[in-house]
């Protein structure tokens, strides 16, 4: 069982790392550069990262992470094995990304998808796509980071 839990928690470290630097890049200055573009080519750009983001490589460490979180919250009931602070990353994680994710950001990718760029509303939505979609990166972003270092906290110990 041990080994099992220890790698759940590599798995999970490796994980939270990659997807906390994905997001804080797009929290430091990717969606920055995008708001310098014109409305219609910042929104483009932003589209096309959506659909590119969605591949396996991306899918193994967003989804697998979730995945090793939620097993590794499960486990603590069950082994002392995982500590206070593997459960904590793996809450922050599950609950602060991935949820957050699901609940907050792909919505938003939706709509984003679904604007026709030539619409006279295109600017105001893509200013409140901005304006949302950023906030609740930062979220996701704090979240991984603090999963991140709980993580490694536990590998420590």
């Amino acid at each position: 069982m041990e080994i099992i839990v220890r790698s759940l928690h590599v798995f999970s470290l490796v994980g939270t790392g990659m997807v906390a630097g994905i997001f804080f890049a797009f929290s430091n200055f990717i969606m920055r550069a995008f708001s310098k573009l014109s409305n219609a080519n910042g929104s483009t750009a932003m589209k096309e990262v959506n659909r590119t983001v969605q591949n396996p490589w991306f899918f193994l460490f967003f989804i697998g992470t979730a995945i090793t979180s939620f097993l590794l919250m499960i486990f603590y009931f069950f082994t002392p094995i995982v500590s206070g602070w593997s459960l904590i990353g793996s809450i922050l994680y599950f609950f602060g990304c991935f949820m957050v994710t699901g609940i907050k950001n792909i919505p938003l990718n939706n709509q984003l998808e679904a604007l026709n760029t030539k619409e006279s509303k295109q600017k105001d939505s893509w200013t409140h796509y901005m304006r949302t979609w950023t906030f609740w990166n930062h979220i996701r972003t704090i979240a991984c980071m603090g999963a991140f270092i709980c993580l490694i906290i536990t590998l420590l110990k």
